[in-house]
Protein backbone atom coordinates (compact mmCIF):
# COMPACT_ATOMS: atom_id res chain seq x y z
CA UNK A 1 0.00 0.00 0.00
CA UNK A 2 2.92 2.32 0.59
CA UNK A 3 3.46 2.39 -3.19
CA UNK A 4 0.21 4.34 -3.72
CA UNK A 5 -0.58 7.94 -2.81
CA UNK A 6 -4.27 7.28 -2.32
CA UNK A 7 -6.49 4.22 -2.24
CA UNK A 8 -9.67 2.80 -0.75
CA UNK A 9 -10.00 -0.75 0.53
CA UNK A 10 -13.24 -2.33 1.74
CA UNK A 11 -12.96 -5.46 3.88
CA UNK A 12 -15.67 -7.84 5.05
CA UNK A 13 -16.06 -11.42 6.21
CA UNK A 14 -18.70 -13.82 4.97
CA UNK A 15 -20.19 -17.26 5.32
CA UNK A 16 -23.91 -17.26 4.47
CA UNK A 17 -24.05 -13.49 5.14
CA UNK A 18 -21.63 -10.55 5.07
CA UNK A 19 -20.16 -9.33 8.39
CA UNK A 20 -18.00 -6.57 9.81
CA UNK A 21 -17.70 -4.30 6.79
CA UNK A 22 -14.92 -1.76 7.23
CA UNK A 23 -13.37 0.76 4.90
CA UNK A 24 -9.71 1.68 4.94
CA UNK A 25 -7.80 4.28 2.99
CA UNK A 26 -4.34 5.75 2.77
CA UNK A 27 -5.38 7.90 5.76
CA UNK A 28 -6.25 5.09 8.21
CA UNK A 29 -4.60 1.91 6.91
CA UNK A 30 -2.81 1.30 10.22
CA UNK A 31 -6.26 0.54 11.74
CA UNK A 32 -6.56 -2.66 9.68
CA UNK A 33 -4.40 -4.44 12.25
CA UNK A 34 -7.37 -4.29 14.66
CA UNK A 35 -9.83 -5.79 12.14
CA UNK A 36 -11.79 -8.70 13.66
CA UNK A 37 -12.95 -11.76 11.72
CA UNK A 38 -16.60 -12.82 11.98
CA UNK A 39 -18.74 -15.68 10.68
CA UNK A 40 -17.95 -19.32 10.69
CA UNK A 41 -20.43 -21.53 8.89
CA UNK A 42 -21.18 -22.13 5.23
CA UNK A 43 -19.53 -20.66 2.17
CA UNK A 44 -22.02 -18.80 0.00
CA UNK A 45 -19.96 -16.83 -2.52
CA UNK A 46 -23.12 -15.20 -3.93
CA UNK A 47 -23.65 -13.20 -0.72
CA UNK A 48 -20.55 -11.15 -1.57
CA UNK A 49 -21.81 -10.13 -5.00
CA UNK A 50 -25.36 -9.53 -3.75
CA UNK A 51 -24.01 -7.39 -0.91
CA UNK A 52 -21.91 -5.28 -3.28
CA UNK A 53 -24.83 -4.83 -5.68
CA UNK A 54 -27.22 -3.85 -2.87
CA UNK A 55 -24.71 -1.37 -1.44
CA UNK A 56 -23.85 0.15 -4.84
CA UNK A 57 -20.25 -1.05 -4.55
CA UNK A 58 -18.52 -1.59 -7.89
CA UNK A 59 -14.94 -2.56 -7.09
CA UNK A 60 -12.10 -2.25 -9.55
CA UNK A 61 -10.99 -5.64 -8.23
CA UNK A 62 -12.81 -7.97 -5.83
CA UNK A 63 -10.42 -10.23 -3.93
CA UNK A 64 -11.84 -13.20 -2.06
CA UNK A 65 -9.80 -15.38 0.29
CA UNK A 66 -11.37 -18.85 0.28
CA UNK A 67 -10.83 -22.57 0.66
CA UNK A 68 -12.33 -22.86 -2.85
CA UNK A 69 -15.38 -24.87 -1.85
CA UNK A 70 -18.49 -22.71 -2.36
CA UNK A 71 -21.94 -23.99 -1.45
CA UNK A 72 -23.21 -23.59 -5.01
CA UNK A 73 -22.20 -20.77 -7.33
CA UNK A 74 -18.85 -18.99 -7.46
CA UNK A 75 -20.72 -15.68 -7.77
CA UNK A 76 -21.56 -13.22 -10.53
CA UNK A 77 -18.97 -13.47 -13.27
CA UNK A 78 -20.31 -10.35 -14.99
CA UNK A 79 -20.36 -8.00 -11.98
CA UNK A 80 -16.70 -7.18 -11.42
CA UNK A 81 -13.14 -8.35 -11.99
CA UNK A 82 -12.53 -11.05 -9.37
CA UNK A 83 -9.47 -12.70 -7.87
CA UNK A 84 -9.94 -15.87 -5.79
CA UNK A 85 -7.07 -16.56 -3.41
CA UNK A 86 -7.39 -20.23 -2.50
CA UNK A 87 -5.91 -21.83 0.61
CA UNK A 88 -5.25 -25.52 1.00
CA UNK A 89 -5.75 -26.97 -2.47
CA UNK A 90 -3.75 -25.86 -5.50
CA UNK A 91 -5.84 -27.95 -7.89
CA UNK A 92 -8.93 -25.74 -7.50
CA UNK A 93 -9.35 -23.22 -10.31
CA UNK A 94 -12.12 -20.64 -10.25
CA UNK A 95 -14.48 -20.84 -13.24
CA UNK A 96 -13.99 -17.10 -13.92
CA UNK A 97 -11.66 -14.33 -12.88
CA UNK A 98 -8.20 -15.26 -11.69
CA UNK A 99 -7.04 -17.84 -9.16
CA UNK A 100 -4.00 -17.55 -6.89
CA UNK A 101 -2.88 -19.80 -4.05
CA UNK A 102 -1.44 -19.33 -0.58
CA UNK A 103 -0.28 -21.66 2.17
Amino acid sequence: MSQFDGYKLRVHCFDTAVYNTKEYSSDNMEDIEQYEMYGGGGTDFDVNYNFMKNQGIEPKKFIMFTDGYPCGSWGDEEYCDSLFIVHGNETIVSPFGQTAYYK
